[in-house]
């Protein structure tokens, strides 16, 4: 059954935004993401107020214009532990500097679709239409990173399969995930309030009753590592190497915590801050890495349930040079280090049989209905089999 949202106009307020000290050759410094203090949300989750107060209106109309706008907000004072992300993030580190045949001992397969991988191809399994939108500079070649990753702990309920760990990784090792799996749940529940307000849904528990999200999600939680890069290349070069190919996310929305530099997403047209270049073309923009705060991208189920109102955005991870004292030869061509990169992605995945489709609010005569309905686990099965190569399936 289509949800019927309160149709009132959607407001536009100021939001804060920041510059990204990082900025590349080929990406735009002049606009960033929004940053929004989701306190208020935090304090709603907490109090069960009705949420009818101006601070909380204000982090609301940041969140919309941000998910309409870029598809990406970066959040802060969000109410999670330091210390557990700490902790996770050291285990993670550890984990990744673990033998590899003791990371290998628990593989992702098709059967099993987390574990540890080194496969992935994320910027070759894009459409034809978004590899076209891939700069022509870049150097497309397999993502070289390595991953592991782990889903709900109710297998029963998901219908997803059980958790796997590596029988030789530290005892350390998993307690630590699934606490930060823990708290990424409910940092997912206090943003899903605040998506549904933006919304302007009649329940700002929508997303979270009825089976949608409480009563067994897919939730998958990924820890990355890129290994140090080095290579050459001429003075005044624009070629931009890849560490993770262009794509999309497949769920609902992304949970980042970055370790540094190195992720971009791509407005088309460029449209930032309401304004569009003058060619008309479409601009790589760097995403900061804010120590204190999560990066949330919305994800494709997203943005079908929203008719395409709020966007899901292409993105990808670059290698950033540590420095500009690289080695230079005779003919010009310097040696360029990129450092290690880590980071911990929260996929934030409905229950299978959610039901996704429009909302009656964002069809109209202008607006018709752009897709069709899909049972959430069906579109992340199509998506997974697609990032491992599986060309066959289609969305």
């Amino acid at each position: 059954r289509k949800h019927k949202s309160k149709r009132e106009a959607w407001k536009r307020r100021s939001f804060f935004v920041i510059k990204s000290p990082h900025a590349t050759r080929s990406c735009s410094s002049m606009n960033s993401i929004p940053v929004i203090d989701i306190s208020p949300l935090v304090q709603l989750d907490k109090s069960g107020d009705d949420g009818q107060n101006e601070q909380l209106k204000d982090v609301v109309d940041q969140i919309s214009h941000a998910c309409e706008t870029y598809g990406f907000f970066a959040v802060t004072n969000h109410g999670v532990d330091p210390n557990i992300i700490t902790s996770a993030w050291d285990e993670s580190k550890g984990f990744f500097d673990l033998d590899q045949a003791i990371k290998k001992s628990v593989p992702m397969s098709r059967d099993y679709p987390y574990g540890y991988e080194t496969h992935e191809s994320l910027g070759i399994e894009r459409s034809t239409a978004a590899a076209a939108r891939t700069d022509e500079s870049s150097i497309l070649q397999p993502d070289p990173k390595e991953t592991f990753s782990i889903g709900p702990l109710d297998y029963e309920k998901s219908g997803m399969p059980s958790r796997k760990w590596q029988k030789d990784a530290p005892a350390t090792f998993a307690p630590a995930l699934t606490q930060y799996f823990s708290v990424m749940e409910n940092l997912a529940r206090i943003l899903f309030r605040g998506l549904a307000l933006a919304l302007q849904l009649d329940d700002a528990s929508w997303f979270l009753n009825e089976g949608r999200f409480d009563e067994g999600h897919q939730c998958a939680l990924r820890i990355l590592n890129y290994p140090p890069l080095e290579y050459e290349e001429e003075e005044g070069s624009q070629k931009i190497h890849i560490r993770a190919g262009a794509h999309t996310d497949y769920g609902a929305m992304t949970l980042l915590k970055s370790g540094g530099p190195g992720l971009q997403l791509q407005l088309s047209s460029s449209k930032t801050n309401g304004e569009v270049s003058n060619d008309g073309s479409s601009s790589w923009i760097d995403v900061p890495h804010l120590s204190d705060a999560f990066i949330v991208n919305l994800g494709d189920l997203m943005q079908r349930w929203t008719n395409d109102r709020w966007k899901s955005t292409l993105h990808r991870v670059i290698a950033v040079a540590d420095d500009d004292g690289s080695d230079k030869n005779d003919n010009s061509i310097r040696v360029v280090q990129s450092t290690r990169r880590q980071s911990i992605a929260f996929f934030v995945n409905m229950t299978g049989n959610a039901n996704i489709v429009p909302f009656d609010s964002c069809v109209d005569d202008e607006h018709p209905s752009q897709y069709d309905a899909v049972k959430a686990s069906d579109y992340l099965i199509q998506r997974h089999a697609q990032s491992m190569g599986d060309a066959s399936k289609e969305v």
